[in-house]
């Protein structure tokens, strides 16, 4: 498998999962509501400490006013109970956001392996994993917030070589854990696996597509940026010719869904490139090349008990 061929397999998984999106558009709705959802997390997330600053008194989200000697202005901090509100916020967004992407994933494995999905198809799934997925999406949100946090700290407690080798560990550490989280959805929730199970085979599975795995993402954001292009330029037309008005709406709605396609797409490709590092075959819409179902170990939880010896040999990259 050349370099050359390692791009062309990127290019197709990228055009590959948008057309799955636009064989099956509910996962734009998919995407939507985890949108809505999230924002109406961050909401609550943030609104006692703007109810906070506008209330005179005392409020459970921050204490009492006290000087600052060294600046003679009064200051209030965050109190524990409000920290617990934003955690707690923080973590059902996460759970939230792995629950929709779980949807899209297993409507887009129905697709890839030949099936038709329904509406609901995504939801039923990710419904009948909602233990695992709870559980994931606390852990998810655990370890994002942590390093969160870690790079607020370098950023502001660190200068000159400690803070860029601060920033070259954080960002090592990122990126071994988008390594070994990368494919725990379609672990979790197809193949009805543990978390410990999901991330070891996650690491295994990473390891036979990274090339396709960047390529097919500077795939999507070269769709994304062409689409983004045509939508300023026929906006920019309506804009000089009919209306200034009309012109920015039509940007605005263009823009909005091109970026709500682009990042259904995102998940979609996961599924893409779950099937192709399973089988070594390029899925496609009508499932050719991805029926390993059978494959698949519903019965043993740990583990390829019920795979081929083709697709055993790929996997382990001895065939």
């Amino acid at each position: 498998m050349g370099f050359f061929d390692t791009i062309r397999r990127g290019w197709t998984l990228s055009k590959l999962s948008f057309s799955v999106v636009k064989a099956d558009p509910e996962l734009l709705l998919y995407t939507f509501l985890s949108a809505m959802m999230v924002f109406v997390t961050i909401a609550a997330a943030a609104y006692p400490g703007y109810e906070a600053e506008i209330k005179e008194g005392s409020h459970w989200a921050m204490t009492d006013p006290v000087i600052n000697p060294e600046t003679g202005e009064e200051e209030r901090q965050t109190t524990s109970s409000y920290m617990a509100w934003i955690f707690l916020t923080y973590m059902i967004g996460s759970i939230i956001v792995v629950f929709w992407n779980s949807a899209i994933i297993a409507s887009a494995h129905e697709r890839l392996t030949g099936g038709d999905p329904t509406i609901m198809t995504g939801i039923k799934v990710a419904f009948s994993r909602i233990h695992i997925i709870i559980l994931w999406g606390i852990i998810a949100g655990t370890v994002g917030l942590l390093l969160r946090i870690a790079r607020d700290a370098a950023n502001k407690n660190s200068k000159g070589p400690i803070k860029i080798a601060a920033m070259v560990v954080l960002w090592l550490v990122e990126i071994a854990w988008w390594i070994y989280t990368f494919f725990i959805i379609p672990m979790i929730v197809p193949e009805k696996k543990g978390i410990r199970e999901g991330l070891r085979d996650s690491r295994s599975l990473f390891g036979k597509t990274w090339g396709e795995n960047v390529t097919s993402g500077l795939g999507i954001g070269f769709i994304s940026l062409v689409g983004i292009v045509f939508s300023l330029a026929v906006a920019g037309l309506i804009f000089f010719t009919i209306s200034p008005m009309v012109g920015i709406i039509v940007a605005v709605a263009l823009i909005g869904i091109i970026v709500l396609w682009t990042n259904t797409a995102e998940v979609v490709v996961v599924a893409a490139l779950y099937e192709f590092s399973k089988t070594g075959k390029m899925p496609d819409m009508n499932g050719n090349g991805a029926k390993f179902e059978e494959a698949l170990p519903w019965k043993p939880k740990s583990g390829w008990a019920n795979e081929s010896a083709e697709t055993k040999a790929w996997r382990e990259g001895t065939g």
